[in-house]
């Protein structure tokens, strides 16, 4: 028998949900592409437009993993597998007219489920990725069978404790789940360089980064937050590209010191070795795999992070870098024009150190910089002389390139670390959450023999340090020109938490708390929680003796003389029940249909109403006839006449 895919409510409906699901990760083209076929699907069977043949849609197929191998040079990774997954999905449903079709589908529907959650960790999609689950396989039960959905029910009942079994009993080899796209700067858009724009480009979007925790650290204000990604050591001007700083070597006598305090993050998959790290942190230690630490406080990981990674630092508030620079960190391109003059009278002016480092700061304050998002393009060899006495407007990366040029130019050993400065405060869930927005880069100076933090933006834009990140980019750019130095400023109701702020906090905890307990499940977490169960012992076997005897008694309850009963079994069970409370029980041998009629014997005023569920049932059990759902209207009328 012919099938229409938008008759079958539940199937179009979860199948569809998970296509949305998978098309919301995909290039657009990909995306108007399945629009358009399921569109065409729909007046093919709406308004009896002209179906495509299989022919075509296997042509349509074979051109849809050309451009993907084109596209994407590979069918490995999330982009060219939801991309494959979704055109397939969409084909799929044009060829939809028969029950292998149907069969087929929902596995295909089964499949976008499981890569949505091969690729994402997120607890959003729990809910509409089980509605389509549970559609799916609602598609699957016959029309004809009664209480469809109370079935669907038990089996889910009876999958759950095998489903927590496995979870917590399966062993665990390497996190299968939230693979990056493979992509060179990763899903949080990091790079090991300073070029002009490439930071503002980096915090213009508002994707997240990582989640911290810091309730050991003496911490409170996001202005206090600076996590160094890279440090970069060769000067280009205004551009500054990483150098080679060396592993830092093992000190076996520094050991845990009574002021050390910990804090814990989680990181988003980007495909790099980064690990973001508060200053004054002497430690990193990843939840799974190894780490290593590089001269200048920067930690890495020793394998590409492609999974959502927990890690923890050792942190010291006193921790202070004393490594001394050699020349390397003197060495600057030649400079021209009006800036080797201001720097050559800047020498003469002020021969100690502490007094270029003053004149560098009374540079960036009382001249008229503009700190934005958008500054423009900055090229050439005079790039450096346009940025500082010209245009003068810039993002941190300008004023951080450019200062840190300068204080090597004035012969103060510089260098350019470039990572997140902020965060956003979660109340609910009492941690930061650090978005691409918070993109930042400030410079170290080595002054008075350790390395010393300068951040120029505190002279240029001293609000977006204070209020965040988030909250400055949202003001206008006239308001952020405006207000930039001014401390004091806020928004209207910037302090103020409102129930959407309130419910975004409690999403976002949830969210930070499933993904923290998924990722931090691992081999080591499975056999502690083993190792705790066994340690039990009486305890363990009561209680699973306990549990097995319940899960038993409830199953006995769900199934006990029920199977998958038809509509005219269901009928006939329901009459039985009656008459056998009524002591009339069916004799050896007897038929349904003999049964019903010595019912009817026996009680002559439901004579009328057994005579229908008898005439019933033998059309449906014997005679074969469809008679879907007229045994459900029955069987209410029988209930109605047994009460009476």
């Amino acid at each position: 028998m012919k099938r229409q895919f938008f008759a079958q409510t539940s199937l179009a409906v979860s199948f569809i949900t998970a296509m949305v699901m998978v098309g919301l990760e995909v290039s657009p083209w990909v995306a108007l592409f399945s629009l358009g076929l399921l569109i065409w699907k729909w007046g093919v069977e709406k308004f009896h437009w002209r179906n495509l043949s299989r022919k075509v849609t296997g042509g349509l197929s074979v051109l849809l993993l050309a451009q993907i191998l084109v596209q994407y040079r590979t069918l490995i990774g999330q982009d060219p597998s939801y991309t494959f997954l979704l055109g397939l999905s969409a084909l799929r449903v044009m060829d939809y007219e028969n029950e292998r079709d149907h069969r087929f589908l929902v596995l295909l529907g089964f499949v976008l489920i499981s890569i949505k959650a091969l690729f994402s960790l997120d607890i959003y999609w729990i809910v509409p990725s089980g509605l389509a689950f549970a559609g799916l396989w609602y598609s699957l039960l016959s029309p004809e069978l009664p209480q469809r959905g109370k079935i669907l029910l038990k089996v889910f009942a009876l999958s759950v404790p095998g489903a927590v079994i496995l979870f917590f009993a399966f062993p665990r080899f390497v996190l299968p789940w939230a693979m990056s796209r493979g992509e060179a700067t990763g899903q949080i858009g990091f790079s090991e360089e300073l070029n002009p724009g490439r930071v503002a480009e980096l915090a213009g979007v508002a994707n997240m980064v990582f989640r911290a925790k810091l309730s050991d650290l003496p911490i409170k204000s996001s202005q206090e937050l600076y996590w160094r990604g890279s440090v970069l050591v060769n000067s280009r001007g205004l551009s500054w590209r990483p150098g080679m700083l060396g592993i830092k070597p093992r000190n076996e006598a520094e050991g845990e010191k009574p002021a050390d305090k910990h804090y814990e993050v989680a990181l988003e998959p980007h495909a790099n070795t980064f690990l973001f790290v508060l200053e004054g942190t002497e430690q990193v230690q990843l939840e799974l795999g190894n780490s290593f630490s590089l001269n200048a406080s920067v930690f890495r990981s020793a394998r590409p992070l492609m999974t959502t990674t927990v890690y923890r630092g050792r942190w010291n508030e006193g921790s202070i870098d004393r490594q001394t620079p050699d020349e390397e960190y003197l060495k600057i391109p030649e400079l021209r024009g009006q800036v080797a003059a201001w720097v050559n009278i800047t020498k003469e002016k002020h021969p100690t150190p502490a007094a270029r480092i003053e004149a560098l700061q009374a540079f960036y304050q009382e001249n008229d910089f503009t700190y934005t998002l958008n500054p423009g393009a900055y090229g050439g060899v005079n790039e450096l002389e346009s940025f500082l006495f010209h245009r003068r407007r810039g993002f941190c990366e300008h004023f951080a390139g450019s200062y840190a040029t300068l204080a090597r130019a004035l012969g103060i050993p510089a260098r350019v670390i470039v990572g997140y400065q902020g965060g956003r405060y979660n109340p609910m869930g009492e941690f930061w959450r650090v978005s691409q927005r918070d993109a930042h880069a400030w410079v170290e100076i080595f002054n008075d023999g350790r390395w010393q933090r300068v951040d120029p933006t505190q002279w240029v834009a001293p609000l977006r340090l204070v209020i965040g990140a988030e909250d400055f980019f949202n003001l206008s750019e006239e308001d952020q020109k405006v207000f930039a130095r001014d401390i004091q400023w806020r928004p209207k109701a910037g302090d103020s938490i409102t129930l959407w702020d309130r419910v975004g906090f409690v999403m976002d905890d949830l969210n930070y708390r499933w993904t923290y307990f998924l990722v931090d499940f691992d081999r080591t977490s499975q056999k502690s929680f083993w190792q705790s169960l066994i340690d039990l012992k009486l305890q363990l076997v009561v209680g699973l003796i306990f549990v097995a005897v319940l899960c038993v008694l409830i199953f006995r309850s769900l199934f006990k003389n029920k199977g998958l009963l038809s509509e005219e079994q269901v009928l006939y069970h329901a009459v039985l029940s009656w008459g056998q409370k009524q002591d009339i029980f069916p004799e050896e041998a007897e038929t349904p249909l003999q049964y019903l009629e010595r019912l009817g014997k026996e009680h002559p005023s439901k004579k009328a109403i057994l005579r229908k569920v008898s005439e019933y049932y033998d059309q449906k059990a014997y005679a074969k006839k469809p008679l879907s759902g007229e045994g459900a209207k029955i069987l209410t009328e029988w209930k109605e006449a047994s009460r009476n």
